[in-house]
């Protein structure tokens, strides 16, 4: 395990240092920085605009950076032969696609941090005030996008370019977002037949990311289930994430250097 830590904290070192992590914070500060002006201009409270869509930006900005960091992370590895050199040592495959997920993870966790305080900030300015519920999104959109750095692990050890991994990855993102409308239009007989048990299984092997979306709870104050639903969406997120890594490492341990 202190092989996968010591990878773990060298990607954590990496990613810091990448360009594409700030462009995506200062992506994430503009856009609240708009949520501020559209919220001024529109007939509700524009601190409840500011908030929500302060949560969403912090969701986007951090699936989009582990989508392009994730996909690239293994592709580097290998442009650089630097793969050779780590498998070289007393180190397992399962350690170094453990220590790539758990500096990915950390990563996101300080982006996520960094981008909340920006927030909490920005809102004090209009309320004197701090609202400690919204580290709840925050808490639950960090769940949603461990999950999705392990679809990039699983992604990156299987394809060989990394915008076929970044597109696989971000298309799971889509689909898991929206999954609860295969289960809809079954259950509304729009799908019948094969397809229809088809879709069935499809809705309970993909990642049920809508059911992590409690930033509307939050912001607008319907939290009577809000703690029920991050206990299940963290060990959701443990479980789904484990899957993804354990079948990342099969294929990965299959895979040639040449």
């Amino acid at each position: 395990m202190e092989q996968a830590l010591a990878i773990a904290r060298t990607t954590l070192i990496e990613l810091l240092r990448s360009r594409s992590l700030y462009s995506v914070v200062f992506f994430a500060f503009v856009m609240v920085l708009i949520a501020s002006l559209f919220g001024s201009v529109t007939l509700g409270d524009q601190v409840l605009v500011i908030a929500d869509f302060g949560l969403f930006s912090i969701s986007i900005c951090s699936v989009a950076f582990a989508v392009i960091g994730g996909a690239s992370l293994l592709e580097k590895e290998l442009a650089r032969k630097t793969v050779y050199n780590i498998l070289s040592k007393p180190i397992s495959r399962w350690q170094f696609i453990l220590g790539k997920y758990f500096g990915m993870v950390a990563t996101i966790a300080f982006t996520i941090t960094l981008m909340m305080l920006a927030l909490q900030i920005f809102l004090f300015c209009f309320t004197q005030t701090l609202n400690p519920q919204l580290w709840l999104g925050a808490y639950a959109t960090f769940l949603e996008v461990s999950i999705v750095c392990a679809a990039a692990m699983f992604f990156s050890s299987i394809v060989v370019t990394p915008i076929l991994s970044g597109l696989f990855t971000f298309g799971l993102f889509i689909v898991g977002r929206s999954v609860d409308y295969l289960l809809y239009f079954i259950e509304q007989g729009t799908i019948q037949g094969v397809f229809a048990s088809i879709l069935r299984g499809a809705y309970y092997v993909l990642p049920q990311l809508s059911k992590l979306q409690i930033s509307n709870e939050i912001v607008f104050g319907n939290s009577d289930q809000i703690a029920t639903r991050l206990l299940w969406g963290s060990v959701y997120a443990i479980a789904y994430s484990g899957v993804l890594l354990v079948v990342a490492v099969l294929f990965f341990k299959k895979k040639e250097f040449n």
